[in-house]
């Protein structure tokens, strides 16, 4: 069932005690006064280092400030497996939150899979930039990155300027890449055809055309177990993937993974929070979401691993400096989130057809 307000019988005193919780997150995150917050909190997120620095920076401080809280993290590899587990619990759900990659989530939304929130729900909706908000009251964007060339620096001298550089012949047999439906996947295939002057939002053929090109140099189209881990440990020399891990990643390396923002234009990856439609803690959810839109956890995650936050909260030039902007700064090419939604499954199987057979 959708709606527009999740909060609807409570009784005074609950409503009162709640919203003056949620206003306490707003200013700064939890406090450590007890709010009458209880029962179980089940979230749907990424795996892998996400997942642990997702609990690390955001999940331990919610659940230390409401005790009465148990939180159970259920993840998965990407979006789509999430939709399609959340799809599958009809209406017999059992998820609270969903945190996904925006083209996902549209597609959850039109489902009905998800549900409408406001201020009145999650205060710390006000904080979130405009062009990050839903325009249908969906979740919005909790924290974003941007997608381009990660490399191996002991053998790149200089960082790589281009998306042409993947079809260097000098590192065939030595690439990377994520086929669709993965994020990075679709996002080769609009770098594609940009690199031929095609509008990939009217039709791919000639990006197609110059990913078969590229599809003999291609080590491995599922990158194991990531793309990071795969030039780290000298696998491949070059692939496509997201700056946020990469900086992680490249400190982790002690440099030797880096990552560069190609001259043509990067895209934005998107991950939105979302509550459940008939999510059986409503209440939780929207306290978790608020918290997590908060410029406590907004900052506390882009420390932890580089998400860029969707806030208009402060960050320190030097955190900043390792974040994608979003200012203008970074060329960013379209990649509408509903256009996304529209081409995922085409675009899978043309890959699966003429690229990757």
């Amino acid at each position: 069932m959708r709606r527009t307000s999740i909060v609807r019988t409570r009784v005074a005193a609950a409503t009162v005690a709640g919203l003056l919780v949620l206003s306490a997150c707003s200013l700064g995150g939890p406090t450590d006064d007890e709010d009458g917050l209880s029962g179980t909190l089940n979230i749907l997120a990424y795996s892998g280092i996400w997942e642990q620095r997702f609990n690390e920076s955001v999940i331990q401080a919610f659940q230390e400030a409401h005790p009465n809280v148990t939180i159970n993290y259920s993840s998965k590899r990407n979006s789509a497996e999430m939709l399609s587990d959340l799809v599958a619990q009809g209406d017999n759900t059992r998820t609270d939150v969903a945190i996904m990659d925006d083209s996902v989530t549209q597609s959850g939304n039109a489902q009905g899979v998800l549900a409408q929130f406001d201020e009145t729900d999650v205060p710390n909706l006000a904080q979130v930039q405009d062009q990050f908000l839903d325009p249908d009251g969906y979740g919005p964007v909790l924290q974003l990155d941007a997608i381009g060339l990660i490399y191996d620096t002991e053998v790149f001298t200089e960082p790589p300027t281009s998306w042409e550089e993947l079809w260097n012949p000098e590192w065939s047999g030595m690439v990377n890449l994520h086929a669709p439906p993965s994020m990075l996947g679709l996002a080769a295939t609009a770098a594609a055809s940009t690199l031929v002057g095609e509008d990939y939002t009217e039709g791919i053929d000639e990006g197609i055309e110059k990913l078969q090109e590229l599809a003999p140099s291609v080590q491995t189209f599922s990158p194991s177990p990531d793309e990071w881990q795969h030039i780290i440990t000298g696998q491949s020399v070059i692939g496509v993937g997201q700056n946020a891990r990469a900086q992680y990643y490249a400190d982790q390396s002690d440099g030797q993974l880096g990552f560069a923002f190609p001259d043509e234009g990067s895209f934005y990856q998107l991950n939105t929070i979302s509550m459940v439609d008939g999510a059986p803690n409503e209440e939780a959810a929207a306290a978790f979401i608020d918290y997590a839109l908060s410029d406590e956890a907004q900052l506390a995650f882009a420390e932890a691993l580089f998400y860029a936050p969707s806030t208009d909260v402060d960050v320190p030039d030097e955190l900043a400096a390792r974040l994608v902007a979003t200012d203008g700064s970074v060329e960013i090419l379209p990649l509408e989130t509903e256009f996304l939604a529209e081409v995922r499954d085409p675009w899978t199987d043309i890959w699966k057809r003429d690229i990757i057979s």
